[in-house]
Protein backbone atom coordinates (compact mmCIF):
# COMPACT_ATOMS: atom_id res chain seq x y z
CA UNK A 1 0.00 0.00 0.00
CA UNK A 2 1.31 3.45 -0.90
CA UNK A 3 1.24 6.62 1.10
CA UNK A 4 -1.96 8.62 1.44
CA UNK A 5 -0.97 11.15 -1.28
CA UNK A 6 -0.47 8.33 -3.81
CA UNK A 7 -3.75 6.77 -2.67
CA UNK A 8 -5.56 10.06 -3.16
CA UNK A 9 -4.22 10.56 -6.68
CA UNK A 10 -5.05 6.92 -7.52
CA UNK A 11 -8.61 7.47 -6.33
CA UNK A 12 -9.00 10.70 -8.33
CA UNK A 13 -7.85 8.95 -11.53
CA UNK A 14 -10.19 5.99 -10.92
CA UNK A 15 -13.10 8.30 -10.16
CA UNK A 16 -12.49 10.24 -13.38
CA UNK A 17 -12.14 7.00 -15.40
CA UNK A 18 -15.49 5.63 -14.22
CA UNK A 19 -17.17 9.02 -14.66
CA UNK A 20 -15.92 9.14 -18.27
CA UNK A 21 -17.08 5.57 -18.97
CA UNK A 22 -20.60 6.41 -17.83
CA UNK A 23 -20.50 9.77 -19.60
CA UNK A 24 -19.72 7.97 -22.86
CA UNK A 25 -22.52 5.48 -22.15
CA UNK A 26 -24.96 8.33 -21.34
CA UNK A 27 -23.99 10.53 -24.32
CA UNK A 28 -25.01 7.87 -26.82
CA UNK A 29 -28.43 6.96 -25.30
CA UNK A 30 -30.49 9.83 -26.81
CA UNK A 31 -28.65 9.62 -30.18
CA UNK A 32 -28.50 5.92 -30.94
CA UNK A 33 -32.21 5.18 -31.59
CA UNK A 34 -32.75 8.39 -33.57
CA UNK A 35 -29.62 7.94 -35.72
CA UNK A 36 -30.24 4.20 -36.26
CA UNK A 37 -33.81 4.78 -37.41
CA UNK A 38 -33.42 7.96 -39.48
CA UNK A 39 -29.96 7.43 -41.01
CA UNK A 40 -29.31 3.66 -41.00
CA UNK A 41 -33.05 2.84 -41.49
CA UNK A 42 -33.02 -0.20 -39.21
CA UNK A 43 -35.94 -1.75 -37.29
CA UNK A 44 -36.71 -1.14 -33.61
CA UNK A 45 -35.68 -4.73 -32.79
CA UNK A 46 -32.28 -4.12 -34.37
CA UNK A 47 -31.98 -0.79 -32.49
CA UNK A 48 -32.56 -2.71 -29.24
CA UNK A 49 -29.78 -5.13 -30.18
CA UNK A 50 -27.34 -2.30 -31.03
CA UNK A 51 -28.20 -0.56 -27.73
CA UNK A 52 -27.86 -3.77 -25.72
CA UNK A 53 -24.68 -5.32 -27.18
CA UNK A 54 -22.54 -2.92 -25.10
CA UNK A 55 -23.87 -4.51 -21.89
CA UNK A 56 -23.61 -8.05 -23.28
CA UNK A 57 -19.86 -7.51 -23.71
CA UNK A 58 -19.67 -6.21 -20.13
CA UNK A 59 -21.42 -9.39 -18.97
CA UNK A 60 -18.74 -11.53 -20.63
CA UNK A 61 -15.63 -9.46 -19.92
CA UNK A 62 -16.06 -7.78 -16.49
CA UNK A 63 -14.85 -10.89 -14.58
CA UNK A 64 -11.97 -11.32 -17.06
CA UNK A 65 -10.63 -7.78 -16.55
CA UNK A 66 -10.87 -8.26 -12.78
CA UNK A 67 -8.85 -11.50 -12.94
CA UNK A 68 -6.23 -9.97 -15.26
CA UNK A 69 -5.82 -6.98 -12.94
CA UNK A 70 -5.09 -9.39 -10.04
CA UNK A 71 -2.24 -10.96 -12.04
CA UNK A 72 -0.75 -8.07 -14.05
CA UNK A 73 -1.72 -5.16 -11.83
CA UNK A 74 -4.41 -2.49 -12.08
CA UNK A 75 -2.50 0.07 -14.16
CA UNK A 76 -1.83 -2.00 -17.34
CA UNK A 77 -5.46 -3.16 -17.42
CA UNK A 78 -6.79 0.39 -17.03
CA UNK A 79 -4.41 1.65 -19.76
CA UNK A 80 -5.49 -1.15 -22.09
CA UNK A 81 -9.21 -0.57 -21.48
CA UNK A 82 -8.97 3.20 -21.97
CA UNK A 83 -6.97 2.76 -25.19
CA UNK A 84 -9.68 0.37 -26.42
CA UNK A 85 -12.34 2.91 -25.50
CA UNK A 86 -10.61 5.63 -27.56
CA UNK A 87 -10.53 3.32 -30.60
CA UNK A 88 -14.15 2.17 -30.16
CA UNK A 89 -15.51 5.72 -29.80
CA UNK A 90 -13.39 6.96 -32.73
CA UNK A 91 -14.81 4.26 -35.02
CA UNK A 92 -18.33 5.00 -33.73
CA UNK A 93 -17.77 8.72 -34.48
CA UNK A 94 -16.92 7.81 -38.11
CA UNK A 95 -20.27 6.00 -38.39
CA UNK A 96 -22.29 8.70 -36.60
CA UNK A 97 -20.74 11.54 -38.62
CA UNK A 98 -21.63 9.71 -41.86
CA UNK A 99 -18.04 9.12 -43.03
CA UNK A 100 -18.66 5.34 -43.04
CA UNK A 101 -22.37 4.48 -42.85
CA UNK A 102 -22.20 0.83 -41.84
CA UNK A 103 -24.44 -1.08 -39.42
CA UNK A 104 -21.93 -3.97 -38.96
CA UNK A 105 -19.19 -1.44 -38.12
CA UNK A 106 -21.49 0.30 -35.61
CA UNK A 107 -22.28 -3.05 -33.92
CA UNK A 108 -18.56 -3.99 -33.78
CA UNK A 109 -17.57 -0.56 -32.38
CA UNK A 110 -20.40 -0.68 -29.83
CA UNK A 111 -19.37 -4.22 -28.80
CA UNK A 112 -15.75 -3.09 -28.39
CA UNK A 113 -16.84 -0.08 -26.31
CA UNK A 114 -18.66 -2.51 -23.98
CA UNK A 115 -15.73 -4.92 -23.90
CA UNK A 116 -13.28 -2.20 -22.87
CA UNK A 117 -15.72 -0.54 -20.46
CA UNK A 118 -15.69 -3.73 -18.40
CA UNK A 119 -12.86 -2.04 -16.44
CA UNK A 120 -15.27 -1.39 -13.52
CA UNK A 121 -13.96 -4.56 -11.82
CA UNK A 122 -10.37 -3.22 -12.03
CA UNK A 123 -11.56 0.17 -10.70
CA UNK A 124 -13.35 -1.47 -7.75
CA UNK A 125 -10.20 -3.50 -7.09
CA UNK A 126 -8.19 -0.25 -6.86
CA UNK A 127 -10.62 1.05 -4.22
CA UNK A 128 -10.15 -2.23 -2.29
CA UNK A 129 -6.35 -1.82 -2.54
CA UNK A 130 -6.24 1.73 -1.16
CA UNK A 131 -8.97 1.66 1.52
CA UNK A 132 -9.18 -0.01 4.90
CA UNK A 133 -11.90 -2.61 5.50
CA UNK A 134 -13.86 0.00 7.49
CA UNK A 135 -13.53 2.63 4.76
CA UNK A 136 -14.37 0.32 1.86
CA UNK A 137 -18.14 0.94 1.76
CA UNK A 138 -17.53 4.68 1.78
CA UNK A 139 -14.97 4.33 -1.05
CA UNK A 140 -17.35 2.20 -3.13
CA UNK A 141 -20.13 4.73 -2.42
CA UNK A 142 -18.00 7.61 -3.72
CA UNK A 143 -17.14 5.51 -6.79
CA UNK A 144 -20.90 4.91 -7.23
CA UNK A 145 -21.45 8.68 -7.38
CA UNK A 146 -19.13 8.76 -10.44
CA UNK A 147 -21.60 6.38 -12.15
CA UNK A 148 -24.53 8.61 -11.21
CA UNK A 149 -22.83 11.83 -12.38
CA UNK A 150 -21.80 10.26 -15.70
CA UNK A 151 -25.40 9.31 -16.33
CA UNK A 152 -26.64 12.74 -15.21
CA UNK A 153 -24.45 14.75 -17.61
CA UNK A 154 -24.11 12.25 -20.49
CA UNK A 155 -27.63 12.23 -22.01
CA UNK A 156 -28.08 16.03 -21.83
CA UNK A 157 -24.62 16.61 -23.35
CA UNK A 158 -25.23 14.03 -26.12
CA UNK A 159 -28.68 15.41 -26.95
CA UNK A 160 -27.71 19.10 -27.04
CA UNK A 161 -24.45 18.62 -28.98
CA UNK A 162 -26.10 16.34 -31.58
CA UNK A 163 -28.85 18.92 -32.25
CA UNK A 164 -26.31 21.77 -32.52
CA UNK A 165 -23.42 20.04 -34.34
CA UNK A 166 -24.67 16.68 -35.68
CA UNK A 167 -24.49 13.11 -34.41
CA UNK A 168 -20.70 12.65 -34.74
CA UNK A 169 -19.45 15.47 -32.45
CA UNK A 170 -20.67 14.12 -29.06
CA UNK A 171 -19.26 10.65 -29.86
CA UNK A 172 -15.90 12.19 -30.79
CA UNK A 173 -16.02 14.04 -27.48
CA UNK A 174 -16.35 10.66 -25.70
CA UNK A 175 -13.11 9.59 -27.41
CA UNK A 176 -11.41 12.83 -26.27
CA UNK A 177 -12.56 12.27 -22.66
CA UNK A 178 -11.19 8.71 -22.75
CA UNK A 179 -7.89 10.09 -24.06
CA UNK A 180 -7.70 12.55 -21.12
CA UNK A 181 -8.39 9.69 -18.68
CA UNK A 182 -5.67 7.62 -20.40
CA UNK A 183 -3.13 10.43 -19.99
CA UNK A 184 -4.03 10.79 -16.29
CA UNK A 185 -3.66 7.06 -15.85
CA UNK A 186 -0.28 6.91 -17.61
CA UNK A 187 1.21 10.02 -15.95
CA UNK A 188 -0.36 10.20 -12.46
CA UNK A 189 -1.69 6.76 -11.51
CA UNK A 190 0.69 4.61 -9.44
CA UNK A 191 0.16 0.84 -9.31
CA UNK A 192 -1.85 -0.07 -6.18
CA UNK A 193 -1.27 -3.85 -6.15
CA UNK A 194 2.15 -4.86 -4.82
CA UNK A 195 4.43 -7.03 -6.96
CA UNK A 196 4.57 -9.85 -4.37
CA UNK A 197 0.74 -10.14 -4.35
CA UNK A 198 0.73 -10.18 -8.18
CA UNK A 199 3.39 -12.93 -8.19
CA UNK A 200 1.35 -14.94 -5.67
CA UNK A 201 -1.83 -14.50 -7.75
CA UNK A 202 0.03 -15.57 -10.90
CA UNK A 203 1.27 -18.71 -9.12
CA UNK A 204 -2.21 -19.63 -7.87
CA UNK A 205 -3.92 -18.78 -11.17
CA UNK A 206 -6.00 -21.67 -12.52
CA UNK A 207 -7.23 -20.07 -15.76
CA UNK A 208 -10.51 -18.26 -16.32
CA UNK A 209 -13.76 -18.98 -18.09
CA UNK A 210 -15.67 -16.08 -19.63
CA UNK A 211 -18.79 -17.19 -17.78
CA UNK A 212 -18.56 -19.17 -14.57
CA UNK A 213 -21.92 -20.96 -14.77
CA UNK A 214 -21.32 -22.90 -11.54
CA UNK A 215 -20.55 -19.72 -9.55
CA UNK A 216 -23.70 -18.01 -10.93
CA UNK A 217 -25.81 -21.10 -10.08
CA UNK A 218 -24.38 -21.25 -6.54
CA UNK A 219 -25.19 -17.58 -5.90
CA UNK A 220 -28.74 -17.79 -7.33
CA UNK A 221 -29.46 -20.98 -5.32
CA UNK A 222 -28.03 -19.53 -2.08
CA UNK A 223 -31.00 -19.29 0.32
CA UNK A 224 -29.78 -16.04 1.94
CA UNK A 225 -28.73 -14.02 -1.09
CA UNK A 226 -30.17 -15.68 -4.25
CA UNK A 227 -33.58 -14.03 -3.94
CA UNK A 228 -32.05 -10.52 -3.88
CA UNK A 229 -29.84 -11.25 -6.89
CA UNK A 230 -32.94 -12.41 -8.83
CA UNK A 231 -34.86 -9.28 -7.73
CA UNK A 232 -31.96 -7.02 -8.81
CA UNK A 233 -31.78 -8.77 -12.21
CA UNK A 234 -35.48 -8.12 -12.96
CA UNK A 235 -35.38 -4.53 -11.65
CA UNK A 236 -32.46 -3.85 -14.03
CA UNK A 237 -34.15 -5.67 -16.93
CA UNK A 238 -37.46 -3.77 -16.55
CA UNK A 239 -35.66 -0.42 -16.33
CA UNK A 240 -33.34 -1.18 -19.30
CA UNK A 241 -36.43 -1.75 -21.49
CA UNK A 242 -36.51 2.00 -22.12
CA UNK A 243 -32.85 2.47 -23.27
CA UNK A 244 -33.55 1.80 -26.94
CA UNK A 245 -37.16 2.96 -27.14
CA UNK A 246 -37.68 6.04 -24.91
CA UNK A 247 -36.21 8.35 -27.57
CA UNK A 248 -38.42 6.90 -30.33
CA UNK A 249 -41.50 7.17 -28.10
CA UNK A 250 -40.75 10.82 -27.14
CA UNK A 251 -40.26 11.75 -30.78
CA UNK A 252 -43.40 10.06 -32.16
CA UNK A 253 -45.92 10.45 -29.32
CA UNK A 254 -48.60 12.99 -30.14
CA UNK A 255 -48.39 15.99 -27.82
CA UNK A 256 -44.70 15.40 -27.06
CA UNK A 257 -42.73 15.50 -30.38
CA UNK A 258 -39.38 15.76 -28.58
CA UNK A 259 -35.95 16.07 -30.22
CA UNK A 260 -32.67 14.45 -29.00
CA UNK A 261 -31.76 17.45 -26.81
CA UNK A 262 -35.12 17.36 -25.01
CA UNK A 263 -34.88 13.56 -24.58
CA UNK A 264 -31.35 14.09 -23.22
CA UNK A 265 -32.66 16.58 -20.65
CA UNK A 266 -35.40 14.16 -19.55
CA UNK A 267 -32.90 11.30 -19.13
CA UNK A 268 -30.57 13.60 -17.19
CA UNK A 269 -33.53 14.63 -15.01
CA UNK A 270 -34.08 10.91 -14.34
CA UNK A 271 -30.42 10.63 -13.27
CA UNK A 272 -30.53 13.77 -11.09
CA UNK A 273 -33.64 12.67 -9.14
CA UNK A 274 -32.25 9.14 -8.66
CA UNK A 275 -28.93 10.54 -7.37
CA UNK A 276 -30.59 13.00 -4.96
CA UNK A 277 -32.78 10.22 -3.54
CA UNK A 278 -29.74 7.95 -3.08
CA UNK A 279 -27.72 10.66 -1.36
CA UNK A 280 -30.39 12.26 0.86
CA UNK A 281 -33.30 9.90 1.48
CA UNK A 282 -31.89 6.36 1.75
CA UNK A 283 -31.13 6.70 5.48
CA UNK A 284 -34.62 8.13 6.12
CA UNK A 285 -36.35 5.23 4.35
CA UNK A 286 -34.05 2.69 6.01
CA UNK A 287 -34.79 3.92 9.53
CA UNK A 288 -38.52 4.53 8.97
CA UNK A 289 -39.51 1.43 6.97
CA UNK A 290 -36.50 -0.92 7.08
CA UNK A 291 -34.71 -2.18 3.97
CA UNK A 292 -37.22 -4.84 2.92
CA UNK A 293 -40.28 -2.58 3.10
CA UNK A 294 -38.34 0.22 1.38
CA UNK A 295 -37.48 -2.20 -1.43
CA UNK A 296 -41.18 -3.01 -1.93
CA UNK A 297 -42.08 0.73 -1.94
CA UNK A 298 -39.30 1.44 -4.49
CA UNK A 299 -40.41 -1.43 -6.75
CA UNK A 300 -44.05 -0.30 -6.64
CA UNK A 301 -43.07 3.28 -7.60
CA UNK A 302 -41.00 1.97 -10.55
CA UNK A 303 -44.03 -0.12 -11.64
CA UNK A 304 -46.24 3.03 -11.55
CA UNK A 305 -43.62 5.15 -13.36
CA UNK A 306 -42.90 2.68 -16.19
CA UNK A 307 -46.57 1.87 -16.78
CA UNK A 308 -47.65 5.53 -16.99
CA UNK A 309 -44.90 6.73 -19.41
CA UNK A 310 -46.82 5.86 -22.63
CA UNK A 311 -49.98 7.57 -21.32
CA UNK A 312 -48.22 10.90 -20.72
CA UNK A 313 -49.92 13.41 -23.01
CA UNK A 314 -47.71 16.42 -22.20
CA UNK A 315 -44.14 17.13 -21.09
CA UNK A 316 -45.41 18.23 -17.65
CA UNK A 317 -47.16 14.88 -17.06
CA UNK A 318 -44.10 13.01 -18.42
CA UNK A 319 -41.82 14.90 -15.99
CA UNK A 320 -44.06 13.89 -13.08
CA UNK A 321 -44.07 10.24 -14.23
CA UNK A 322 -40.26 10.24 -14.68
CA UNK A 323 -39.95 11.74 -11.18
CA UNK A 324 -41.95 8.79 -9.74
CA UNK A 325 -39.85 6.31 -11.75
CA UNK A 326 -36.53 7.89 -10.69
CA UNK A 327 -37.65 8.16 -7.04
CA UNK A 328 -38.53 4.45 -6.97
CA UNK A 329 -35.30 3.47 -8.71
CA UNK A 330 -33.30 5.64 -6.31
CA UNK A 331 -34.73 3.58 -3.43
CA UNK A 332 -34.87 0.02 -4.76
CA UNK A 333 -31.36 -0.11 -6.27
CA UNK A 334 -29.31 0.66 -3.14
CA UNK A 335 -31.71 -1.31 -0.89
CA UNK A 336 -31.26 -4.47 -3.01
CA UNK A 337 -27.46 -4.06 -3.11
CA UNK A 338 -27.43 -3.47 0.66
CA UNK A 339 -29.47 -6.65 1.27
CA UNK A 340 -27.16 -8.66 -1.02
CA UNK A 341 -24.08 -7.35 0.80
CA UNK A 342 -25.55 -8.00 4.29
CA UNK A 343 -26.46 -11.61 3.48
CA UNK A 344 -22.99 -12.60 2.27
CA UNK A 345 -19.99 -13.49 4.42
CA UNK A 346 -16.99 -11.14 4.30
CA UNK A 347 -14.77 -13.44 2.23
CA UNK A 348 -17.50 -13.83 -0.43
CA UNK A 349 -18.40 -10.13 -0.82
CA UNK A 350 -16.27 -9.53 -3.93
CA UNK A 351 -17.29 -12.66 -5.83
CA UNK A 352 -21.03 -12.39 -5.06
CA UNK A 353 -21.20 -8.65 -5.85
CA UNK A 354 -19.16 -9.37 -9.02
CA UNK A 355 -21.64 -12.03 -10.14
CA UNK A 356 -24.53 -9.67 -9.35
CA UNK A 357 -22.78 -6.96 -11.43
CA UNK A 358 -22.32 -9.45 -14.26
CA UNK A 359 -25.97 -10.58 -14.21
CA UNK A 360 -27.18 -6.96 -14.15
CA UNK A 361 -25.09 -6.34 -17.31
CA UNK A 362 -26.91 -9.32 -18.91
CA UNK A 363 -30.22 -7.71 -17.85
CA UNK A 364 -29.12 -4.42 -19.47
CA UNK A 365 -28.57 -6.38 -22.70
CA UNK A 366 -31.87 -8.30 -22.60
CA UNK A 367 -33.92 -5.20 -21.62
CA UNK A 368 -33.26 -3.09 -24.77
CA UNK A 369 -33.52 -6.17 -27.02
CA UNK A 370 -36.94 -7.03 -25.56
CA UNK A 371 -38.00 -3.34 -25.60
CA UNK A 372 -37.07 -2.95 -29.30
CA UNK A 373 -38.78 -6.21 -30.29
CA UNK A 374 -42.05 -5.49 -28.44
CA UNK A 375 -42.08 -1.87 -29.75
CA UNK A 376 -41.77 -3.07 -33.34
CA UNK A 377 -44.37 -5.86 -33.03
CA UNK A 378 -47.05 -4.18 -30.88
CA UNK A 379 -46.42 -0.42 -30.66
CA UNK A 380 -44.74 2.26 -28.58
CA UNK A 381 -46.70 1.61 -25.34
CA UNK A 382 -45.52 -1.96 -24.88
CA UNK A 383 -41.85 -1.66 -23.77
CA UNK A 384 -43.12 0.47 -20.86
CA UNK A 385 -46.23 -1.60 -20.12
CA UNK A 386 -44.31 -4.90 -20.13
CA UNK A 387 -41.52 -3.30 -18.05
CA UNK A 388 -44.23 -2.19 -15.61
CA UNK A 389 -45.73 -5.70 -15.62
CA UNK A 390 -42.34 -7.24 -14.70
CA UNK A 391 -42.00 -4.69 -11.87
CA UNK A 392 -45.49 -5.54 -10.60
CA UNK A 393 -44.57 -9.25 -10.58
CA UNK A 394 -41.34 -8.45 -8.70
CA UNK A 395 -43.28 -6.31 -6.17
CA UNK A 396 -45.71 -9.21 -5.51
CA UNK A 397 -42.75 -11.65 -5.36
CA UNK A 398 -41.03 -9.36 -2.80
CA UNK A 399 -44.20 -9.18 -0.70
CA UNK A 400 -44.45 -13.00 -0.63
CA UNK A 401 -40.76 -13.79 -0.14
CA UNK A 402 -39.88 -11.02 2.30
CA UNK A 403 -42.85 -11.87 4.54
CA UNK A 404 -41.17 -15.20 5.21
Amino acid sequence: MHNSKANRSAFVVIYFTIFIDLLGFGIIIPLLPDFSFKVLHISETMIGLVAGIYSLMQFFFTPLWGSLSDIYGRKPILIMSLTGNILAYSVMALVFSGVVLSLPLLIIARAFAGLFSANISAAQAVVSDITTREGRSKGMGILGSAFALGFVFGPAMGGVLSVEFGYGVPIMLSAVFSFIALMLCVIIFKETLSSDIRAENKKNFKGFALINIKAIKDVVKNVNVGVYVIIFFFITFAFANIYGTFQLFGERKEGLNLNQAEIGYLLSFLGVVGSIVQVTLIKVFKSKFGEKRSLIIGNFLVFIGLTLIPFSTSVTILLLVIFILAFGNGINNPMTLGLISQNVSRDEQGSVLGINQSLSALARFLGPVWGGFIYEKFGYQYPFITGGFFMLMITIYCLKILRK
